[in-house]
């Protein structure tokens, strides 16, 4: 029997469902339509062996390296991402054990702080027993089977092309915007499958570096951004980008103008929240996940109105905003 539970993450409600089976090493199913990168760790007698990144298509399974000669009886922590080749920035599966991580492939002993590594934060959740054996990870669609047609469907999103929506059921447009991406890429009408989705997220990697919102966290506690912008003739503001101690996110991936969008953060320090500094344009907020049209009349629509800061001037159609403690912490301030 299967076990499935809610995983808050950014962005994206993702489940993580635990299923047993008889394969010798851990295993990693991925039944959403992401592209994911998977770290793994497990307790060692000298502190905490962490190793990434496993890379693992839609609709693929792939063993976890190091697994497979551990004792059945100790436990194995996992955090999931999403590449960055997707509009919207990174999506996690994440828990509440905080290990260290690398951008790049890693594989490190573990036994101070993240920091003193100049290693990032992250949060894995944990594997025991015979949840271990595999973990699959699936979104609220339940993709299941179809899991690589609605990741072709998403990547084809990605690298601009359109289709009506990511179902999983491809159809006539989802097959001509592929013909028509192989023919911008000079591939063969016989690239299809993994190879498909892999010059997709190439492609898309490459499309989408410069242009949309970067935001950085610089400063000495974990931020949460939220962001405010025109859709067409009406302002939307929505939230949240969760950013660990430096941690980078990609909080829009729109070709972005002058004065086009607006960013409002919060800095956790000890029992108190700080918020961004030199806001001077008000639209609304919540405290917990939220789209809000309009912005107005917050507090009368159930929101809280807050100064958000205009982003720097966008070139070539991008922005990296940085934020640092004097972003959050007035001078003088203790």
């Amino acid at each position: 029997m299967a076990f499935r539970f809610l995983s808050l993450a950014l962005c994206l409600s993702a489940l993580i469902v635990w299923a047993p089976s008889s394969a010798r090493a851990d295993e990693m199913c991925n039944e959403t339509s992401y592209i994911v990168q998977v770290a793994t760790a497990w307790p060692v007698e000298n502190g905490v062996t962490v190793r990434g990144w496993t890379r693992v298509r839609p609709d693929e399974c792939e063993e976890l390296p190091g697994t497979e000669d551990l004792d059945p009886d100790i436990p194995v922590y996992i955090y999931a991402k999403t590449s960055a080749a997707y509009l919207g920035g990174v999506r996690e599966w994440r828990g509440t054990v905080s290990l260290c991580v690398d951008e790049t492939d890693f594989d490190i002993l573990m036994n101070t702080q993240c920091s003193a590594l100049g290693l990032a934060t992250r949060e894995f959740f944990v594997r025991e027993g015979e949840q271990r054996n595999r973990t699959i990870l699936a979104e609220p669609e339940d993709f299941g089977r179809r899991a690589d047609e609605a990741g072709l469907q998403r990547l084809l999103q990605a690298a601009g092309f359109e289709v009506a929506s990511v179902d999983g059921y491809v159809g006539r447009r989802t097959n001509n915007a592929a013909a028509a991406f192989r023919r911008q890429q000079g591939l063969g009408s016989g690239v299809t499958g993994p190879a498909l989705l892999d010059a997709l997220e190439a492609a898309s990697l490459q499309r989408n570096a410069r242009s949309g919102l970067t935001v950085c966290n610089n400063s000495g506690g974990d931020v949460s951004v939220a962001i405010a912008q025109r859709r067409e003739d009406i302002w939307e503001a929505r939230g949240w980008w969760r950013l660990y101690i430096g941690q980078c996110a990609r909080v829009s991936a729109d070709h972005l103008g002058t004065d086009s969008m607006f960013v409002y953060a919060q800095r956790e320090r000890d029992d108190a929240v700080l918020p961004l500094l030199g806001g001077e344009d008000v639209f609304c907020m919540a405290p917990a996940r939220f789209l809000a049209e309009g912005r107005d009349e917050c507090e009368s629509r159930g929101y809280q109105a807050v100064n958000y800061r205009r982003i720097p001037a966008p070139e070539d159609g991008g922005v990296q905003m940085t934020l640092t403690e004097i972003d959050f912490v007035a001078t003088g301030d203790n």
